[in-house]
């Protein structure tokens, strides 16, 4: 049964491949009868233009900088830029003239060249001060000196004491140094180590300056406001003769008193003016008639006021002190020096805020502090406690000038400006219409100079 199984289909295979092959034949016979085809004809050759080749284009000029670093010279910068000595001989000629007399770390030097290396132009940026170009003309090398696109911005900052004046307007976006110009503004009335409390308010209008659209430095501080423990303290800035800004405060009463409030930057006082103190070696009680500043030992210590030196040396339990008469009214003491400034001696004239020497603790002394006194008309009073007079009020006939410049600076930092934080007033861009200083040089006279190796490290 097996056998005729097999042989049946074995039988019927070939019909079955018949059947396949048939069928595949009529599809394709259908679908080549039923298909078009489109055939697209091109363009005679004759109607093909090619295009005209466009000339090349011309290379342009290859840029290569280079930042000066400490201890290079005119002529290796240069070199490190590609170029000979004798080429930074020629080319150091003409922009000396024009102004160049010295590079400094951190100026940057763009050369220009062509594709086949020839000199184009060199661009020398001194700092952010101006910029130096040098090119090639048919009448030599011509040197120009411009001066850096600048723009001043008029800012105000206002907030609440939190920790200090310098970490507050840090969180405000102002650095450091605008700080230490407030600290000497108010330095007659507020010392910024020991009489900030949290809660103080202050307010700024100040200036920032751009160059090239980077930040360079704070300009000047035009007014401030401080309420320090409940008492305001204003000054407003007015222009002098000069263009230098003296300090006033609403009254028109200069800021500035003859005194400074303390010589140094200290940390605490140790020891206040009395007639009885238990004195720390002798162990007698006597009078203390002056005002000890704790502060580590080389600290500066600067004149309070504009003087006479009359006593430079060494004296008893008072070590090493400086003496300054103010006048015919008052003198001031500083003891236990440890150095005394260069060019301080005896009948020296010093101005207030001239460093005079450094905390130490020579004499009598458990350790480094200033020992500050004061003498009114021959008697010793507490600086702390006297009413120093102030310098000059503003001119009679500046006042209306003031007035207005007053008014402005109340209304920024008391009506326009409410919440705390940093804004801005306005900007100011001064025109630059063309190059300060242009000097032609046919040639280099002197293929040797020196001058061109010389370097300045500051």
């Amino acid at each position: 049964m097996k056998a005729n199984y097999s042989e049946g289909r074995i039988a019927r295979f070939p019909l079955m491949r018949s059947l396949f092959v048939l069928t595949a034949i009529s599809i394709s016979w259908y679908f080549c009868n039923h298909t078009t085809t489109e055939v697209t004809r091109l363009p005679p050759t004759h109607s093909i233009r090619e295009a005209p080749s466009a000339p090349p284009p011309s290379p342009a000029n290859l840029l290569s900088s280079y930042t000066v670093r400490s201890g290079d010279t005119f002529a290796s910068a240069l070199t490190k830029l590609g170029l000979s000595n004798a080429e930074a001989i020629e080319y150091y000629a003409p922009l000396e003239s024009a102004g160049l007399t010295a590079i400094h770390p951190g100026d940057s030097i763009v050369l220009s060249t062509a594709a086949d290396s020839t000199f184009m132009s060199l661009s020398y940026y001194y700092g952010m001060k101006c910029r130096y170009v040098l090119q090639r003309n048919h009448e030599g090398l011509r040197a120009e000196k411009w001066a850096l696109s600048r723009s001043i911005h008029r800012a105000v900052v206002k907030g609440s004491l939190e920790s200090s004046l310098s970490e507050d307007l840090h969180c405000y976006g102002v650095s450091d140094a605008l700080v230490g110009k407030i600290a000497m503004i108010l330095a007659w009335d507020i010392n910024f180590f020991i009489d900030p409390r949290k809660g103080d308010q202050f307010g700024i209008i100040f200036e920032k300056e751009y160059v090239q659209g980077r930040f360079d430095q704070y300009g000047d501080v035009l007014a401030v406001k401080y309420v320090n423990d409940g008492r305001t303290h204003w000054a407003i800035g007015l222009a002098d003769k000069e263009g230098r800004l003296d300090y006033y405060n609403l009254e028109g009463r200069s800021v500035q008193k003859q005194f400074l409030k303390a010589p140094l930057r200290f940390s605490r006082i140790s020891s206040g003016y009395t007639h009885r103190r238990r004195h720390p070696i002798l162990g007698i009680v006597r009078p203390h008639l002056g005002i000890d500043y704790a502060a580590p030992r080389g600290t500066p210590v600067y004149a309070a006021a504009d003087g006479k030196i009359t006593f430079v040396g060494t004296r008893g339990g008072y070590g090493k002190h400086i003496r300054i008469a103010h006048g015919d009214a008052f003198e001031t003491y500083y003891g236990h020096l440890h150095g005394i400034a260069r060019g301080i001696s005896r009948d020296t004239q010093v101005r207030q805020g001239e460093l005079i020497g450094t905390v130490g603790a020579t004499g009598l002394a458990t350790g480094p502090h200033l020992d500050y006194r004061m003498r009114r008309h021959g008697r010793f009073v507490n600086p702390l406690a006297v009413r120093l007079p102030s310098k000059e009020a503003v001119p009679p006939e500046a006042m209306d000038q003031f007035n207005a410049h007053k008014n402005a600076c109340q209304y920024l930092l008391e009506s326009r400006f409410i919440e705390d934080g940093q804004y801005t007033i306005d900007i100011t861009n001064p025109l630059i219409n063309g190059p300060t200083k242009v000097v032609t040089v046919a040639r280099a006279e002197n293929t040797n100079d020196k001058r061109v190796n010389s370097r300045d490290d500051s």
